[in-house]
């Protein structure tokens, strides 16, 4: 599968007159129970995939705004990009990467979250939209490049949904809503669309009038085959 979407995705890149300009390599597992040589070997070894097949693009790793997490991510011939949510300070982020990154790694924020999942008897995941459009608003003063993850909510479909490892085991339910931008639905979350928006449009010019309004909804009965 993985040799198939990539030969896929290769005849793809920017410089093929494509689209794709990146292509990242990710461990979600805890890089605190993994060891430096572990991660480091890992990392290579996605990137070096990519590479036998064809990818010519850039190639970024994924860390978060710690020294353990950095140093295991930065790997040769890749970039850096961070992960966080409001709750860190940007500034301090910064100072982070800096110090363990080189100084030609830019500052993009791959996975910037509007909230977290929801777990099955837990209350429902929100983080206020102005406390939200503050932090993309830091992340844009210091010439970031930002990237939301969810900017629109989803569905985990039959058993995709899996669990969150905390203490215990705590299943996530279907509904993949992150509290984002956009709902699982498509329509603006009436609070935080604007206030982002708002941000983004004092550093880039925007549409004057964007289609904002809510999508019409229809009940579908449940089908048995």
């Amino acid at each position: 599968m993985y040799y198939q979407l990539i030969s896929r995705l290769a005849s793809l890149q920017y410089h093929l007159d494509g689209s794709i300009i990146n292509f990242q390599i990710k461990d979600d597992s805890d890089v605190s129970l993994i060891s430096f040589d572990e991660t480091h070997s890992y990392y290579g070894y996605l990137r070096d995939g990519l590479i036998k097949r064809g990818i010519r693009s850039l190639i970024n790793t994924l860390a978060w705004p710690n020294g353990i997490s950095l140093e295991k991510a930065i790997v040769p011939n890749t970039w850096t990009a961070i992960e966080y949510t409001v709750k860190h300070s940007t500034s301090d982020v910064l100072a982070v990467l800096r110090k363990h990154a080189p100084n030609h790694n830019p500052f993009m924020v791959m996975e910037y979250y509007p909230d977290w999942i929801d777990c099955e008897g837990q209350r429902h995941q929100t983080v206020d939209s102005n406390i939200f459009a503050e932090g993309v608003d830091k992340i844009l003063k210091y010439n970031g490049s930002i990237n939301f993850y969810m900017v629109f909510g989803g569905t985990n479909f039959q058993f995709t949904n899996g669990s969150d490892r905390t203490l215990a085991y705590h299943p996530i339910i279907t509904f993949y809503d992150y509290n984002a931008i956009i709902t699982e639905c498509g329509d603006a979350y009436p609070t935080k669309f604007k206030a982002v928006r708002d941000v983004i449009a004092k550093y880039l010019p925007l549409p004057t009038n964007p289609n904002t309004g809510v999508i019409t909804k229809r009940f579908i009965w449940y089908i048995s085959v």
